[in-house]
């Protein structure tokens, strides 16, 4: 695995000279069909610069990566005249998301018996999101809505949450990002209390972002037996540095471009069991859990005519847990680690102008061969492995209100 990521990031970063490109000097930048959107915004992650020139291919790459901002749903560059001979004004046409906003992956996935399946991004993450943005000021934006993260993460648990937050763009002038948000859980170990979330996005090039994360999840938990009441509070901690190169044209259903993602994480959780004492009486045995480990991805999109678009895939990670059982019964250290690999293809109802215009909806087959094995370090050793073969369709939809993908797939 180190060898492959070493090989995909040499080949990333290894881009050609093209010392015979036209240079265009950039004297103004200009964003036209903004209503909610500030333009402050729309310049900062563009990465661009008045007064530099830039290619037209780095014009072109800017584009795609503001096509990947959640709340636009398309961006168009063009040159004009500037003031003086070889002056230009960029101008950048956006099209806006509209401010409420959902992603729903409502796949449905058939099998014999209890499978773990993928279902989400690099990291076969599952993300489902309904709320409201709204911007203030020129260069932030508030959010509320409910966030969850489904069964298929590898590193962390299935949390459901309501959330409010204020993402501030163009952090000190350097264009970095910083969010902060206020989760209280509504699904997951006893009732939710409000928690913190803390996410902040550094560029390190045009295409190369750092991206560092902590999230807390607390829950507290009663129990009454007789005349005894027992309460418990738990928590989850999660802080992650990742790296990603990314040069895909969407951020929800990309048919062009690279992925490449490697993150490195390190996790708390802490949790009680509550045993019953006969007659009434309730002890509480608190269990503390420490893990740390590795997630590394790289996905391919290759458009291969107007509407058709082919994808391929290689992700894997690596945790390693001590586990505090609170006496119960001997502490213990467990190893976990898998991948997948997947390949599809996708066909779109429509053609390229209709898709700048209206967003996209297309069709998309997928299908993956995911292992995961897992070892115990006990008295008598205890490994698990599993194989999974998953074949999956569905129909995916993106407009200015989000992205809905609707589907069935069978695994086994």
């Amino acid at each position: 695995m180190r060898n492959l990521l070493v090989i995909l990031i040499a080949v990333v970063l290894a881009a050609p000279l093209c010392a015979d490109e036209a240079q265009f000097f950039i004297e103004r930048i200009e964003v036209r069909n903004a209503k909610r959107v500030s333009p402050v915004v729309v310049i900062a992650e563009s990465r661009l610069r008045e007064g530099h020139a830039y290619s037209e291919n780095a014009l072109r790459d800017a584009a795609t990566r503001l096509s990947r901002l959640p709340f636009l749903l398309s961006v168009d560059f063009a040159l004009e005249k500037g003031t003086e001979r070889g002056h230009h004004v960029l101008v950048l046409t956006i099209q806006e998301t509209k401010p409420f906003f959902y992603l729903l992956d409502l796949r449905q996935i058939f099998n014999d018996h209890y499978v773990e399946v993928f279902r989400g991004d690099t990291f076969g993450r599952n993300e489902t999101a309904l709320g409201y943005r709204r911007f203030v000021g020129r260069r932030g934006a508030v959010h509320v809505g409910m966030v969850g993260f489904g069964a298929e993460d590898e590193v962390r648990d299935d949390y459901v949450s309501l959330a409010i937050g204020y993402t501030q763009y163009d952090l000190f002038g350097s264009r970095a990002f910083a969010t902060v948000n206020l989760k209280r859980p509504i699904e997951g170990y006893g009732e939710g209390l409000i928690s913190p979330q803390v996410v902040a996005g550094v560029p390190l090039s045009a295409n190369q972002t750092l991206t560092l994360e902590f999230n807390e999840m607390r829950f507290e938990r009663k129990a009454r037996y007789g005349q005894e009441t027992a309460r418990t509070k738990g928590g989850d901690r999660f802080v992650e540095a990742r790296w990603s190169y990314n040069t895909t044209n969407d951020p929800f259903l990309p048919t062009d471009g690279l992925l490449l993602r490697v993150a490195p994480f390190y996790r708390w959780h802490d949790g009680s069991s509550l045993l019953i004492v006969y007659p009434d009486q309730v002890t509480v045995h608190p269990y503390h859990v420490r893990s740390h480990g590795l997630q590394a991805g790289v996905s391919r999109y290759q458009e291969i005519t107007d509407r058709d678009s082919v994808f391929g895939d290689l992700q894997g990670w690596w945790a390693r847990e001590d586990i505090d059982t609170g006496d119960v019964q001997a502490d213990y250290e467990r190893v976990r680690r898998g991948g997948s690999i997947g390949a599809g293809i996708s066909h779109s109802f429509w053609n390229r102008d209709e898709r700048a215009n209206g967003g996209d909806s297309r069709v998309e087959l997928s299908v993956r061969y995911s292992n995961r094995r897992q070892e115990l370090d006990l008295p008598l050793a205890a490994e698990y492995e599993s194989d999974v073969r998953q074949v999956s369709a569905a129909w995916v939809r993106r407009s200015s209100w989000g992205t809905l993908r609707l589907g069935a797939g069978y695994a086994r």
